[in-house]
């Protein structure tokens, strides 16, 4: 494991791995349904939690449903929340071919298709805020208000880690993964349809998958709904380059959030959820919004 790897897990460790823990003890899923639909062959797994207009969570990495608890709790109280597990994560099974943003953009439109899901609130973070992007560009009609955290529009924007990506064998970024992803890995070996057997390959996937990427600025200019774009003052993502997101949609507004990293939305909950809400329940009317 490198050395920058070893110093991204070590920032990360103390109140990632607390944060899991105590989110999934704490959070309320009363009202909670799940499923599968199949959309664009893949038999996707999904919850919805709460009732009210729509609102889409779409995860990071390796990321399954639980790591969404420290939020689901706070936004089911004003949204309908839908919760998909994207290919080859958690309970959704993989399908052939290699993984994509885009591809798993166009995933996420035929799943809302599926669904009727139309002028959704749409909250992305770390993958899932690069496939947002690709979403709210090119479908306009399914995203209204969009949030990503943690998001990057190529390899450069991992920053230090993309070194340390490129330098790793899948099965060495498997057994060196930061806490909170590990405890999502845990589940998913529960959970998943081939019990885990298959991560390797998922790994493999993922590594060429942030290596050869592309989100141009003529997509971003084409992003037309409400934007809130964030991250942690240590993100792995370097600020230059979450702002050069935020300066590429017109209009958007940007929130760094003081003291955290990659994790914050699990190791800060309180301030993430309040930062999301408040961008989310704002007048369109009102002061500082469009």
């Amino acid at each position: 494991m490198s050395r920058s790897f070893g110093k991204f897990r070590r920032a990360i460790s103390t109140l990632g791995m607390t944060v899991i823990l105590t989110g999934c003890a704490a959070v309320d899923l009363t009202g909670r349904t799940a499923g599968f639909v199949d959309a664009r062959g893949v038999h996707t797994y999904y919850e919805t939690h709460g009732k009210g207009p729509p609102l889409m969570l779409l995860h990071g990495a390796a990321m399954v449903a639980e790591g969404w608890r420290p939020q689901i709790e706070a936004l089911a109280h004003h949204f309908t929340v839908y919760v998909p597990e994207r290919r080859g994560v958690g309970r959704t099974a993989d399908v052939e071919g290699e993984w994509s943003y885009s591809s798993m953009a166009a995933d996420t439109a035929a799943f809302m298709d599926a669904l009727k899901i139309r002028a959704a609130s749409v909250v992305g973070w770390s993958d899932g805020g690069n496939i947002a992007l690709i979403l709210a560009s090119s479908r306009p009609d399914l995203v209204d208000q969009l949030v990503v955290s943690g998001a990057n529009l190529d390899p450069e924007g991992l920053g230090a880690f993309k070194d340390d990506v490129a330098g790793l064998t899948p099965d060495e970024l498997l057994v060196s993964v930061p806490p909170p992803v590990a405890a999502w890995l845990e589940i998913q070996r529960r959970v998943s349809p081939d019990r885990g057997q298959h991560l390797v390959r998922s790994f493999a996937k993922m590594q060429r998958m942030w290596l050869n990427f592309d989100i141009t600025p003529s997509q971003l200019a084409r992003i037309s709904a409400r934007t809130l774009v964030m991250a942690g003052d240590r993100d792995v993502i370097p600020v230059s380059h979450t702002m050069e997101i935020w300066s590429s949609i017109d209009g958007a507004q940007l929130c760094i959030a003081p003291g955290a990293t990659h994790f914050w939305l699990e190791e800060k909950p309180r301030l993430a959820n309040r930062m999301i809400l408040d961008f989310l329940l704002a007048r369109r009317d009102g002061p500082g919004n469009r």
